[in-house]
């Protein structure tokens, strides 16, 4: 079973997301310098993380908008 993603997770997931898990991964990577929170760091380096557990397919069938948990 995959990871629970948090809501501030999924937000960042649902703004820099691609075609692809891969797609989404790299443009939430290209985005990190410009942040200038840490916390934004910190949640984008954690949303990555558990993308990085999860498949493409898992990805393609994950429904961003309605996966949220308590944080």
């Amino acid at each position: 079973m995959m990871n629970k993603f948090t809501i501030s997770e999924v937000n960042i997931i649902c703004i820099y997301q691609g075609d692809t898990k891969a797609d989404t991964i790299d443009n939430i990577m290209s985005a990190i310098p410009d942040f200038r929170e840490r916390e934004m760091v910190e949640i984008a380096e954690s949303a990555i993380a558990k993308l990085d557990t999860i498949t493409e397919t898992e990805f393609a069938d994950y429904n961003f908008n309605e996966s949220f948990t308590d944080e």
